[in-house]
């Protein structure tokens, strides 16, 4: 079975990771919710530690006296006596739950101190049921991102609505669950969601007053969230606008990149595709043409490696058909030459004349056979990969010589070796092609070879190996250097085939050389030597010490 593979264009997936960007800002709004409870933590600890002081204060004023309850006049003076210094609703309750006195509806004395104006002020706006309107309420930013809630809302109400914003506005006996728990000589504590149109919550705590350890009366403390919420809403609204800008920002980043990097890869995979015909012919315009190539990132290095990729098989494929041409050029006149002799010989009668022609007929039957070794030879160098050996450089190199000089024995021979190691980590098949190559072709015109062999060293491992051959031949022209590489050239002046020697010639041996130093990565080069006068072969190759020279 296929295994479904879902596709995901670069524009699609910075897109992607963008709006996950986007969203921290929304992660940090859902985290408020954490800094919503520990607020109310900490509000409930501050209402828990001002019911303690007055439930303190009440119980040393009591001691001092003879009274057994806590009267009005004693709770009133006592809040009075505050200043105004506390941030909630403070009242003092009798042990049944009577009101005696309540912070919110004393009159300050002292109106003149601005300070206790203003925790008046801040107490009366914390209880405000109509009057505190926050203006972020009225925003659209507001009323866009509180959509799902009002919706939340309006399925799943508060469990409980009050007309009022107090839970004991309008009560004589405060008769609460926190209220009986303080009753009780324990500590009371109740949260309540605010009535009168407010969608905040009431904290109530209650702390019971001792006398001889018995209750003698209860201080209630109660405050509003609504400030909390207030700090909330504007904290919601400044990350709602952080959002809404970060989702600007990335569509124009978005934008920005799907033409910077989308679009041009789009472009050069559209181009890619047309540089070549149905027929596999290279459309060098479109090629020049491709996007990118003189961008300095990395699409640019794209398109470049894409425009070198289609060079080296365009010319690989040049390679390849002028290869065929010139193989079926140098086919054709041995060919021809064997077809007229056997014509020849259907209609002679000479035994003399037979002979010379089926003598002919043999040469170029030797010669398509030397030719057709060369192609082979040629084709298993390009992409083959032959194993490394080990050589003794000096005593492989001096039996290459000495089996090709034995069809020469006019030719003087010499050889110089002059390497750091005795023996070198290489393809003797190649090294062998290469040396074998090189002096034959050197003996076909000169009387005098000189074989140099050395080594440079760029590491201690990688080494590279230096080939010279020289001759007191004629030399090489200047407008034949070019040519000297090409498949089938040749300049000799004597026949190609040489039946004395039974030696073809076929113009591929430095072809074949050429294609070995390309297959190892190596140069070639070809000079006049000073000393001797003729042509200077000069190779260079890499190789690797092998580990038994190190030794």
């Amino acid at each position: 079975m296929k295994k479904l593979r879902l596709r995901f264009p670069i524009n699609i997936q910075i897109s992607i990771f963008l709006i996950l960007v986007a969203f921290i800002p929304v992660a940090a709004m859902m985290m408020l919710k954490t800094y919503e409870s520990q607020m109310l933590t900490m509000m409930e600890n501050s209402n828990v530690q001002q019911a303690r002081i007055i439930s303190a204060s009440l119980e040393l004023t009591i001691s001092d006296s003879e009274e057994t309850q806590i009267n009005r006049t004693t709770s009133k003076q006592l809040l009075q006596n505050m200043n105004g210094k506390f941030d909630a609703r403070i009242r003092i309750l009798s042990k049944a739950g009577e009101l005696l006195a309540d912070s919110s509806t004393l009159e300050l004395e002292n109106t003149e101190n601005s300070q206790s104006e203003q925790a008046y002020s801040s107490r009366l706006n914390s209880l405000s049921i109509n009057n505190e309107k926050t203006a972020a309420n009225d925003t659209f930013i507001y009323k866009l991102f509180s959509i799902p809630i009002r919706i939340y809302r309006k399925l799943k109400p508060p469990a409980a609505n009050f007309t009022s914003a107090d839970f004991y506005s309008g009560k004589i006996i405060y008769d609460g669950e926190e209220v009986k728990a303080a009753q009780q000589g324990r500590y009371g504590a109740k949260t309540r969601i605010s009535g009168g149109g407010q969608v905040s919550v009431t904290l109530y705590s209650a702390m019971p007053v001792f006398k001889d350890n018995e209750v003698i009366g209860i201080v209630l403390v109660s405050r509003s969230t609504w400030r909390i919420l207030q700090n909330l809403y504007e904290l919601r609204i400044d990350l709602a606008k952080v959002f809404l800008w970060s989702l600007v920002f990335i569509l124009i980043i978005a934008v920005f990149l799907t033409f910077r990097i989308s679009v041009p890869l789009k472009k050069l995979a559209r181009q890619t595709s047309e540089c070549a015909d149905k027929k596999g012919r290279i459309d060098a315009a479109v090629v020049e043409k491709f996007t990118g190539l003189k961008r300095k990132d990395e699409i640019g290095d794209l398109s470049r490696s894409f425009k070198t990729l289609i060079k080296k098989l365009d010319s690989k494929i040049h390679y390849t058909q002028a290869f065929a041409s010139d193989v079926n050029h140098e086919f054709k006149n041995p060919l021809a030459a064997i077809r007229s002799s056997i014509d020849i010989l259907k209609d002679s009668s000479d035994e003399k004349e037979k002979e010379e022609f089926t003598q002919a007929i043999v040469d170029e039957v030797n010669h398509l056979e030397h030719l057709l070794n060369g192609v082979r030879g040629i084709s298993k160098i390009e992409g083959a990969e032959l194993p490394k050996e080990n050589l003794p450089i000096k005593t492989f190199t001096q039996n290459i010589a000495d089996s090709i000089l034995k069809n020469n024995p006019d030719v003087r021979f010499e050889l110089q070796i002059n390497t750091k190691t005795d023996t070198i980590l290489l393809e003797p098949d190649y090294y062998e092609r290469i040396l074998s190559n090189l002096i034959e072709n050197a003996a076909g015109f000169a009387k005098h070879i000189r074989v140099i062999i050395e080594t440079s060293s760029s590491t201690k491992t990688n080494q590279t190996l230096v080939i010279k051959v020289a001759d007191n031949g004629p030399g090489i022209s200047e407008e034949n250097i070019s040519k000297i590489f090409d498949r089938f050239y040749s300049n000799r002046s004597q026949p190609l085939t040489d039946s004395k020697n039974k030696i073809a010639h076929t113009g591929l041996g430095l072809s074949i050389v050429k294609a070995i130093c390309d297959e190892m990565e190596g140069e070639i080069s070809v000079s006049r030597d000073s000393e001797l006068g003729g042509a200077l072969f000069e190779i260079k190759l890499p190789f690797t010490v092998s580990k038994k020279s190190e030794k």
